[in-house]
């Protein structure tokens, strides 16, 4: 039976609560509340028009909005979506400039992409070094035509909270409206409306604990905010937003929110000591570098960046031990080509770092132990990782991590290999036969070691530095090194590429080996023989 995850993703999403998932289950079959909250001409729409009526009230009683103030949406993308874009059109005769920042979530970052299209004009501002906007760029990039400021409370990769108080002042003393995308801020952290003096707030049920597919767009009604409707039909939520509403999705998000306005306090103290303990365990590692501010963060997100070590491996190597860890980050890996986190580097991390970052987000069912746990596998893991790594040239004592047979990513045997690969001791002698290459398109280096004798290899070693696939060839390529004839050596990307059943995107990993082997004969036919340049 396979171990159950830590679960470090919150801020990808949470589990509904039971106590949610109990009340969302009265209003799914033909004995229950299961009418449409539009047929108001028979008791089984209104006890559904009832029920929504009340999550309208327990979701705007959570921000200080009036119920009134509401409008449902699919969740936080589309009540994105329809704030930037149902302003825009609406305030189109005032200007057509829109405010944001490089850090957005995408669901604004391409919304606002797509206005570019259609002729407006977005200002990006960047952040400081600690993801803050700075209000003296905000104050030089406002105009008397800005419609719209669009920036994020809390971010969904570093935690870190904006000002948004001051920036909607800034906004209004313009004439601009306000919109807050506050999918990550809701429930972690005091957010009230009107206190706040918002014009539009995105929310999404799935982040506080609530079903997916749900979320909630606020909108300021005095002064009110002019907003044409994206969707079009019944003319449901005032006109703003036509479709069916999902009776038991939405009561499930009202019983989220009146849940949080219950223990909001006691919860974002407990998960903000976790939080802390985490930090205080991993940056006990050396070249550890946590992005973002540290006073000015939401309770449960913490990202760090590690030196010395691939993102990709990282990121597997926690997936795939034998007590797995469920952790994310906002890097992406395709192949050869490697795209690291634009958030991180906005910050100023540079790509290698961006791309080595870790999203830890914690929640509601988060515990001590687990925390522990997180803080005692990732230090085996990293320093295993540099110790494999070229690139890290401070000795590593490590304790080797446990790692489970298989992952569902990998073949077998890349797996196989890559774990190999990790607890291979480096045992090499200085005078042995050393080559260094790497392969355009990837970030990966591989260092091959070779002791020959009598023109028979009889030791091999690879140090790479890259993914859970190019250690994995490494580790391949020293087993098959061992007890060969220098002599009539060959071997080809494609063989290796067949011998692990490689993917075909992680081709570049097999190239890099064969460049490896390649360089060690090439330079071994240059001088006057292999078995002159290393001990025998």
């Amino acid at each position: 039976m396979s171990t159950r995850p830590i679960y470090l993703d919150y801020a990808a999403t949470t589990p509904i609560d039971p106590r949610v998932a109990e009340v969302m289950s009265q209003y799914l079959t033909a004995d229950q509340d299961f009418g449409n909250a539009a047929s108001m001409q028979h008791d089984y729409g209104r006890a559904a028009h009832a029920a929504v009526e009340e999550a309208r009230e327990q979701v705007a009683n959570l921000i200080g909005a009036e119920p009134a103030e509401i409008v449902w949406t699919s969740g936080a993308t589309e009540s994105n979506n329809l704030a930037i874009k149902g302003v825009a059109e609406s305030y189109a005769d005032r200007g057509r400039h829109i405010i944001s920042m490089k850090t957005e979530h995408k669901s604004v970052v391409d919304t606002l992409r797509y206005m570019e299209q259609q002729g407006w004009r977005v200002t990006w501002l960047m952040p400081d070094d600690q993801g803050r906007l700075s209000l003296e760029e905000l104050k030089k990039a406002i105009s008397d035509d800005t419609v719209l400021v669009s920036i994020m409370m809390v971010n969904n990769e570093t935690g870190v909270i904006q000002d948004i108080r001051l920036i909607a002042e800034m906004a209004h003393a313009h004439g601009a409206l306000l919109h807050v995308d506050a999918a990550q801020a809701v429930g972690k952290i005091p957010v009230n409306v009107k206190m706040l003096d918002l014009d539009l707030l995105s929310i999404s049920a799935h982040k506080l604990y609530g079903p997916k597919g749900v979320g909630a767009l606020y909108v300021r009604r005095q002064p009110r905010v002019r907003l044409l409707p994206q969707m079009h039909g019944g003319g449901h939520e005032r006109g703003m937003r036509s479709g069916t509403l999902p009776v038991h999705q939405i009561v499930g998000m009202g019983k989220a929110c009146a849940l949080l306005g219950e223990e909001f306090g006691n919860e974002a103290v407990r998960i903000s000591k976790l939080r802390d303990q985490l930090w205080q365990g991993i940056s006990l590692l050396p070249d550890v570098f946590r992005n973002g501010s540290d006073k000015e963060v939401a309770p449960g997100i913490l990202n760090i960046s590690f030196g010395g070590v691939d993102g990709e491996a990282l990121h597997a190597g926690l997936s795939g031990m034998s007590l797995p860890i469920a952790i994310s980050s906002g890097s992406a890996c395709t192949a050869a080509s490697q795209e690291a986190s634009y958030v991180l580097r906005a910050l100023g991390r540079d790509d290698e770092l961006a791309y080595a970052s870790v999203r830890f987000s914690l929640g509601r069912w988060t515990t001590d132990s687990e925390i522990y746990a997180v803080v005692e596998a990732l230090t085996e893991l990293v320093n295993a990782l540099r110790r494999q790594s070229p690139k890290w040239d401070i000795q590593t004592e490590c304790r080797l991590p446990e790692m489970s047979g298989t992952h569902a990513q990998y073949s077998d045997a890349v797996w196989q290999n890559f774990v190999k690969g990790l607890n291979t001791a480096w045992e090499m002698p200085e005078t042995a036969f050393k080559v260094i290459c790497n392969t355009p398109g990837s970030r990966a280096v591989m260092k091959l070691v070779v002791l020959v004798e009598q023109e028979v290899i009889v030791s091999a070693q690879c140090q790479v530095f890259g993914c859970v696939t190019a250690i994995a060839v490494g580790a391949w390529l020293s087993a098959w090194l061992k007890g060969r004839q220098v002599a009539g050596l060959d071997l080809s990307a494609a063989e290796i590429e067949q011998a692990l059943s490689v993917a075909p995107v992680k081709r570049h990993c097999t190239l890099l080996a064969e460049d490896a082997l390649r360089m060690f004969l090439q330079v071994g036919r240059q001088s006057n023989g292999i078995d002159q340049l290393v001990a025998s």
